[in-house]
């Protein structure tokens, strides 16, 4: 009774047993954006992303410039300061060192 209802309305039920296959996928989507509403916000997206590249190359580029002279400071007070300069010089330098080696052998692993 149930069947002749929804045929009189215009609405027959479909038997999605009969439509799948095993070797058949089906994908829903459903976008509540306009196609001019989507590209702006891929615009957005792509111009977004741009500037996180863009000051995360800044922050890497600043962390590499004072590390540079924190180790060249270092080696400077390495070759001519004092026992107790060299130290703490020494200790400096070869964390930095280390932490560079470790920053390689973790990019190497990706």
């Amino acid at each position: 009774m149930d069947e002749r209802n929804d045929e009189k309305r215009g609405d027959p039920q479909i038997n999605l047993g009969q439509i799948v296959g095993k070797d058949h996928k089906y994908e829903l989507s459903v976008s509540n954006e306009t196609p001019e509403d989507a590209t702006a916000r891929r615009a957005r997206e792509v111009a977004e992303a741009e500037l996180k590249r863009k000051m995360s190359y800044a922050l890497f580029c600043f962390a590499l410039f004072i590390v540079s002279i924190v180790f060249g400071g270092c080696v400077y007070l390495f070759a001519t300061g004092t026992g107790e300069d060299k130290k703490w010089a020494a200790g400096i330098i070869s964390a930095i060192a280390s932490g560079l080696i470790g920053f390689l052998v973790g990019q190497g692993k990706k």
